[in-house]
């Protein structure tokens, strides 16, 4: 029986209307074209890529005559979701609400006791949420299904085993859709295409939830399938450039070559990028010859803390050199390379984030710093409940921001209290000139340049004159640049070794 479903990206700190550039929600690009395959009408409501009032939200679901309400969630969107999804059963008690994605994976147990939710879908929906909607709809029983939480099959709230739902082939999936997104996210694929060619991450990063959520198995796409979905999305969408988004996307080293060496005999035109952090273990000077041959122009490099203490425990599996030889390997190919880092790691202090920041400067990459989270399921967790003190809930948590009020941590230890790791984020971005990291953009100029100054003389004194003096080189570019030179270095020389 068709179904009309309304699937909603509750409102998070990421997409344009948190004043990032716009990016879609992939797993409901995943869903729509299963549903539609079971011959379900699909509606969209993307909450972060279009302003939307709850009391909006309302009105279209009340004018679409909707059937059945889908909350994909994360963990930093589960406030919102709660708020708005209550207001939906308000106002339409009868109609089931299905409440999936990565948050609900490892935190099922905990959304258990609210009671604004029908249905709760663990793991990965395209083979079995178009049958949980047709049954639904038949009103037949759903607690067989895999994956399928509701209060009948988990009355006492004992531990159930659900498996990861998940195509263990994924050239079967058909591609995503986003005709039913925002025309700014439309406009958007065009030159940032989100591909994923993998799922899945056999590591043990203790901090990470990728393999809680997407599995521990590496489960992965056909050079062929990816060129034909690539061949797919020009046409549809006008794409011009991608960017892949798997979890580990050069675990398999002769997979990415291949990759790489079908994208260069499709000749395709289009460049490319990995934005989501490469290995740096997992590259070989024939691998990074083969990326820029075949358009990709830049990489990130998951390296989370140049302390080799820190490194050590948190069980990456690399070492502080791997780290350099991979990096090194890249940008000899020719890419652009930067680098992710997270504050507040077990062993963690302000000195550690001091070491990451010489690293950066060493090594002439950028980078990217996010203040720790710890989620349910990870080895992290359990560290954090034994070790330090919670200081806020996870939703509330946020790995970055334009301003470091807002990344307020979530835990924090004796050694390493919330002030300082919160000093700590000041002062890696001031000193790698992230300052959109730490200052919102709405502000004047004045008031941003204040904010600056102060930054800088808090965390990089040494450096204080020789910015001013940059600024005054850009604004009369007519002063000769020997002169700047000269006065630089000997105005840092009565710096006095000022930090």
């Amino acid at each position: 029986m068709m179904a009309k479903i309304m699937l909603i990206d509750p409102l998070g700190w990421q997409g344009a209307v948190s004043g990032y550039s716009p990016a879609p929600n992939i797993g409901i690009a995943h869903l729509v074209p299963m549903l539609r395959k079971h011959g379900h009408k699909v509606l969209v409501i993307d909450l972060n890529n279009e302003a939307m009032t709850d009391e909006e939200v309302l009105a279209t679901i009340d004018e679409y005559l909707v059937d059945i309400i889908g909350f994909s969630v994360k963990t930093s969107t589960m406030k919102s979701a709660r708020s708005l999804a209550q207001k939906v059963k308000s106002l339409l008690p009868k109609v089931p609400v299905i409440l999936g994605g990565p948050h609900t994976k490892i935190a099922w147990r905990d959304l258990l006791a609210e009671p604004w939710y029908n249905v709760i879908f663990v793991g990965e929906g395209e083979m079995v949420l178009p049958t949980l909607c047709d049954r639904l709809m038949a009103d037949e029983g759903i607690e067989d299904l895999p994956g399928v939480i509701t209060r009948n099959n988990c009355k006492d709230g004992a531990h159930l085993d659900h498996p990861l739902i998940a195509a263990a082939d994924l050239n079967v999936l058909p591609f995503p859709e986003y005709d039913l997104f925002p025309q700014n996210v439309r406009e958007a694929l065009q030159t940032a295409y989100p591909l994923v060619t993998s799922r899945g991450c056999v590591y043990k990063c203790t901090y990470c939830s990728v393999p809680e959520i997407s599995g521990r198995r590496f489960r992965k796409r056909s050079p062929e399938n990816i060129i034909e979905e690539l061949r797919w999305s020009r046409k549809k969408y006008g794409v011009i450039a991608f960017v892949i988004i798997d979890d580990v996307f050069n675990l398999d080293i002769r997979r990415c070559k291949e990759i790489c060496q079908a994208l260069i005999e499709a000749d395709l035109k289009m460049t490319w990028s990995c934005p989501n952090g490469l290995r740096a273990d997992r590259v070989d000077n024939e691998l990074a010859e083969l990326m820029v041959k075949s358009g990709c122009h830049s990489v990130m490099v998951g390296i989370e803390s140049a302390d080799p203490s820190v490194l050590a425990v948190i069980k990456k599996g690399e070492t502080i050199e791997d780290i350099e030889k991979g990096i090194r390997i890249f940008k000899e190919a020719g890419m652009n390379v930067g680098g992710y880092f997270i504050i507040g790691l077990p062993g963690d202090s302000f000195e550690s984030q001091e070491l990451s920041v010489k690293f950066v400067k060493r090594m002439g990459i950028s980078a990217h710093f996010n203040m720790l989270v710890p989620y349910p399921g990870t080895e992290l967790w359990e560290w954090a409940k034994a070790n330090a003190r919670l200081l806020h809930d996870i939703e509330n948590g946020l790995h970055f921001a334009d301003s470091s009020k807002k990344v307020t941590p979530v835990l924090e230890t004796d050694d390493f209290p919330s002030s300082e790791r919160r000093r700590a984020y000041e002062m890696v971005h001031t000193r790698i000139r992230r300052f959109d990291m730490l200052i919102p953009s709405n502000l004047t100029r004045t008031q941003y340049y204040g904010k600056v100054l102060r930054l800088l003389w808090n965390y990089d004194r040494s450096q204080l004159i020789t910015y001013i003096l940059k600024r005054l080189i850009g604004k009369f570019s007519r002063i000769p640049a020997q002169l700047f030179k000269v006065v630089s270095k000997t105005m840092q020389r009565r710096s006095y070794g000022c930090n």
